[in-house]
């Protein structure tokens, strides 16, 4: 159902976390909006945001876990099987820092070196979110809910005609303009959303730096 090529080799499916749900027919900002249209515009609302944290991923061996600022850059975790990678990216340097490395000790290169675009590519709000999509989007059943203690409006998936049992989520705040909180769909991933507008600045790592582009 989603369709997720930027996030195709990250992380590990997390809990929905969806708690309280109400009726179909609850009171909701959103309620003359159509799911097709909620999805869209809580996409551009995420994509637009000043700052925001995405943790989750596609299997139980790769996840991400990365804060994302506007016109500066990102930060966080890639976990890719054993390996361990934490990444800094601000404006025209990237730091990586990964697993068997000194603590002290980071990785820097140029973010226009070949080898990092893949990870740049994670850190950019429009090409993380723009290849999102999902199926079945104008038959999703709506239900006003709580979700980590906010209002919020969720959007169940039909499942497949192989498992109809296995339906995929989105939910989104209840609000005129609402944002992503949470997209999962079993088998394939999920991903949570936090910390909108929290972060507002990116710091460098305050350590040792070994020159060179980093993995």
């Amino acid at each position: 159902m989603f369709r997720q090529p930027a996030l195709a080799y990250l992380a590990v499916a997390l809990t929905a976390g969806i708690t309280g749900c109400g009726s179909s027919g609850s009171a909701s900002a959103l309620a003359s909006d159509s799911a097709t249209t909620i999805f869209a515009e809580a996409t551009a609302n995420t994509i637009a945001a000043q700052s925001f944290t995405i943790a989750g991923g596609t299997s139980s061996s790769l996840f991400v876990d990365l804060t994302i600022v506007r016109g500066l850059g990102c930060s966080g975790t890639i976990v890719q099987g054993t390996t361990t990678s934490k990444l800094i990216w601000i404006g025209k340097t990237v730091y990586e820092h990964t697993s068997g490395m000194p603590a002290n000790e980071w990785m820097r290169g140029a973010s226009t070196a070949s080898g990092v675009q893949g990870l740049i590519a994670l850190c950019n709000p429009s090409s993380l979110l723009a290849p999102l999509s999902a199926t079945g989007i104008s038959s999703a059943t709506r239900s006003v809910t709580v979700y980590h203690g906010q209002p919020a409006l969720a959007l169940t998936l039909p499942g497949t005609e192989q498992d109809p049992s296995q339906t995929g989520s989105i939910v989104v705040t209840d609000t005129q303009k609402p944002v992503l909180l949470n997209v999962s769909e079993p088998g394939s991933g999920a991903f949570a959303f936090t910390g909108y507008g929290a972060t507002k600045t990116i710091a460098p790592p305050g350590t040792l730096h070994r020159p060179g582009p980093p993995a």
